[in-house]
């Protein structure tokens, strides 16, 4: 076989440093302008193939090079290199570098590649990485998930160029080349150490951030079930424990902010919008929660200091729903008379551990609680409050409710549990239900007062 000639590339730089020389390799950190890249870096050292569209990172690398460029640098890892060599180099008031690498030896991108595809992507305008799609046709991609911001510039072709070109001249990466890197086996270490790395949870900086804090003191000090042991049960950050002998098991803290969510009156105002999009989008309401600010971190502050109440609810209906049909599969919506079912133990409610029936599928659950948050008032001072107690009126409605749940299940989402999550109107009637009763209970106050 004949070898291949080592490539070489030559591109400018912001700053250079070496950051290892032991003799035998050199380890050379620096900074580029996304726009000074070249295009072709090998990429046959990294472990993936890198797909813009596939990969969720590359989501929040569109958005803050759209949004913040200059904050690239600071988000971002960047990229890790092996080479045969590499030398810094100045050419007047200019800095470059020069890297050699064999391809026979498989240098290149070792970790970073999606970093390196999505600058490629949004300032090289290079859809090579990206099954061929421009950019706007991503953004677009990106805007039906929940990124608002995002299809307000991919709408606008003026604004999107204009966003382009600030992206070209603020966004930076830094990126580490190690030299030389030729034999294989030293080659593999480098690649597996770098791309097998446990990602952060965003809930885990979410943590560090201090935005659980007030979420921890309010259920601290709350009467039971609540208390230190129920804290302590919440998973806050990544790899936390749990102590062995907690009762009901870990809390994963993204399923108290998806809860906190759906009765988020402020963003989903029950008069004018459901809160479907909180199932749809449950991984980006745990992002945006981390980033709201102003009067929206305010409500979500507002609904943290009932969460207690909150919660009693939430396992209220998880429980109730198989007490009101123990027959039916609520635990994953499958009509199988025949299959038989496996005994894994008592089941327990998500959060105080109250013993149940069945397991019940987030998509029947989430609908019918969600409704209630039409029963959220807030006074001048901000706070909010149930206006009537939302267990004994769910108790009151929860034979029409679980009938709507189940009728939707069974002919609209054609017996597909996700389906009866997804769909608006399912969420749309139990809030109309629940809308009417209030109504109704007015009338009658209102009557007896006469």
């Amino acid at each position: 076989m004949t070898a291949t000639t080592p490539v070489r590339f030559r591109f400018r730089v912001v700053r250079a440093f070496k950051a290892l020389d032991d003799g035998t390799r050199k380890k050379w950190v620096i900074v580029a302008h996304a726009r000074d890249l070249p295009p072709n870096l090998p990429l046959d050292a990294n472990a993936r193939v890198p797909n813009v569209l596939k990969n969720q990172t590359c989501i929040e690398q569109r958005d803050t090079l759209l949004t913040r460029p200059e904050d690239f640098q600071i988000f971002n890892g960047g990229i890790v290199c092996t080479a045969t060599e590499i030398e810094s180099k100045q050419d007047g008031n200019q800095h470059f570098v020069e890297v050699m690498f064999d391809q026979d030896a498989g240098q290149g991108v070792v970790n970073g590649g999606h970093t390196y595809a999505q600058l490629l992507h949004v300032v090289h305008d290079n859809t090579t990485y990206a099954d061929g799609k421009n950019l706007k046709a991503v953004l677009l991609k990106d805007a039906r998930n929940g990124s608002e911001e995002i299809g307000r510039i991919a709408l606008d072709d003026e604004l999107l160029a204009e966003r382009v070109a600030r992206a070209r001249d603020k966004a930076q990466v830094q990126i580490e080349f190690v030299a030389p890197v030729v034999d294989s086996e030293m080659l593999a270490q480098i690649a597996r150490a770098r791309n097998l790395s446990q990602s952060v949870d965003a809930t885990a900086l979410q943590n560090l951030a201090g935005k659980f804090d007030l979420m921890k003191s309010v259920l601290g000090a709350a009467a039971a079930p609540f208390g230190a042991a129920f804290r302590d049960r919440v998973v806050w950050k990544t790899n936390q424990e749990i102590p062995e002998d907690a009762v009901g098991g870990a809390i994963p803290v993204k399923l108290i902010i998806q809860i906190l969510a759906l009765m988020n009156a402020r963003q989903y105002p029950p008069e004018t919008r459901v809160a479907n999009d909180v199932y749809s989008r449950a991984g980006v309401v745990v992002r945006e929660f981390g980033e709201a600010e102003g009067d929206d971190e305010k409500y979500y502050n507002a609904l943290t200091k009932i969460l207690p109440e909150i919660i009693k609810l939430y396992d209220h209906i998880y429980a109730t729903l198989p007490e009101v049909d123990p027959t039916y599969p609520w635990a994953d919506g499958k009509f199988d008379s025949e299959k038989k079912k496996k005994s894994s133990g008592p089941t327990l409610t998500p959060f105080t551990g109250r013993p149940c029936v069945s397991k019940v599928a987030s998509a029947f659950v989430w609908p019918i609680f969600s409704a209630f948050r039409a029963l959220l008032a807030q006074n001048d001072e901000g706070d909010l409050k149930f206006r009537v107690d939302p267990i004994s009126l769910f108790n009151d409605m929860k034979n029409e409710m679980v009938t709507t749940v189940q009728t939707a299940h069974r002919h609209q989402a054609h017996g597909v549990v996700h389906q009866v999550g997804k769909d608006k109107e399912v969420w749309l009637r139990l809030q109309g239900q629940i809308e009417m009763e209030l109504k109704l209970r007015d009338r009658l106050a209102a009557k007896s007062k006469k």
